[in-house]
């Protein structure tokens, strides 16, 4: 919370000489709401079963994304999911990533009504994926599904590994030589082939990215990199008509750098270095343990993953997505911090328990020695 404070504040102080001063006002609405939506997931959600509400909707949610592309596509890179933020292929391929990871610790713990339901619903979860056409999405799923396999627990891992094979065939079943096609240029790496995109005007703009960040290093205010585009870039590698050709940023950690400078970046970096710890906390404590909790750590892992990952690709500062699961990494924490002060009290209680009754014990025993003795000194008189 204070990092996501600290952002809303600097933003603010941005507003002074934000290039786009109407991009700016509405990122800064919007960072106030994403504070506030922080707040109400972790204060509203305190217990096991409130947890998996929220994430039965997110999943389900993932799965009607689903739906709609099956019901509404007729080719191409699928666009039209819909809704804030996810009204484009990369961020729709981001959004079901994290449901398709999620959904499959809801099934290792759900009962035989819930594993049904999510066994008709992650193929079309998958088929949106893959209708996406995303490379990002693609890399995204990859790192997150090994994130899931490295940081499962040992009493699920025969689980992940089944379920990951069986995700694994899914997968092959819903692509098509159009899709590996486009999956293919990512062997590329960024270089110029006549007929193919190898993303190779990403890299022209974080060198253009580097000179304005040179030249604004405390940012030049919210989608500024749009504005300036045009004196830092060949009109080629611009989209739009007329004097609206501009070029958005497509990476994450240069928009940071970029529109929020130097301290912005700081910020990001803190914020990884936080989930890190978080995680690996998380890893740690539940090893043992079990209980939704456990199944969920392998999950956060890889939706972390997938996020970070799909931050080099595609600009996700304004991700709502990425919110939810930070406040869920935060109700996960205070779940496992309140488990752990119940033991510690239990613990407590217990052996408080043990050493009353060990002093009634020795008060007893002490009591009848005296008895005896008393008893010993009289028949002796």
């Amino acid at each position: 919370m204070i990092g996501l404070l600290a952002f809303l504040l600097w933003i603010n102080i941005q507003s002074f000489w934000a290039l786009d001063w109407s991009s700016h006002s509405e990122l800064l609405t919007l960072a106030l709401k994403y504070v506030v939506l922080v707040g109400l997931i972790y204060k509203c959600i305190e217990t096991e079963q409130h947890l998996r509400m929220f994430l039965w909707t997110h999943v389900l949610g993932c799965i009607y994304l689903g739906w709609i592309v099956y019901s509404t596509y007729v080719g191409g890179r699928f666009e039209s999911f819909g809704g804030a933020d996810i009204n484009e292929s990369n961020a729709g391929a981001l959004q079901v990533v994290t449901g398709i990871l999620v959904g499959g610790s809801l099934f290792m713990v759900g009962t035989f009504a819930e594993r049904l339901v999510l066994f008709a619903g992650m193929p079309l979860a998958v088929n949106a994926l893959v209708a996406t056409i995303s490379r990002s999405g693609f890399l995204a799923l990859g790192i997150g599904g090994l994130s899931y396999n490295l940081f499962s627990p040992s009493k699920f891992r025969w689980q992940v590994r089944l379920l990951s094979v069986l995700a694994a065939v899914l997968f092959m079943l819903l692509t098509n030589p159009v899709y590996w096609a486009r999956i293919d240029s990512i062997e590329e790496a960024g270089q110029q082939v006549e007929g193919v995109d190898t993303g190779s005007g990403r890299l022209e703009l974080i060198q253009a990215q580097l000179r304005m960040s040179g030249e604004y290093p405390l940012g030049c205010g919210h989608r500024c990199t749009a504005v300036l585009s045009r004196q830092y870039l060949d009109d080629r590698l611009l989209t739009g008509e007329g004097q609206n050709r501009a070029r958005s940023s497509h990476n994450t950690i240069m928009t940071m750098l970029v529109e929020h400078g130097v301290p912005g970046l700081i910020l990001y970096a803190m914020l990884l270095v936080w989930l890190f710890r978080s995680v690996r906390s998380l890893i740690r404590s539940q090893k043992d343990r079990k209980g939704l909790l456990p199944a969920l750590v392998p999950a956060i892992a890889g939706v972390i993953g997938a996020i970070v990952v799909g931050d080099f690709f595609v600009d996700y500062l304004i991700l709502e997505c990425r919110v939810w699961f930070i406040a869920i990494v935060m109700v996960m924490l205070n779940m496992t911090a309140t488990a752990a002060c119940a033991n510690e009290q239990e613990t407590s209680a217990a052996q408080q328990s043990i050493r009353a009754r060990a002093g009634i014990g020795a008060a007893t025993a002490g009591s009848r020695a005296g008895a005896g003795g008393k008893e010993m000194r009289e028949g002796s008189r």
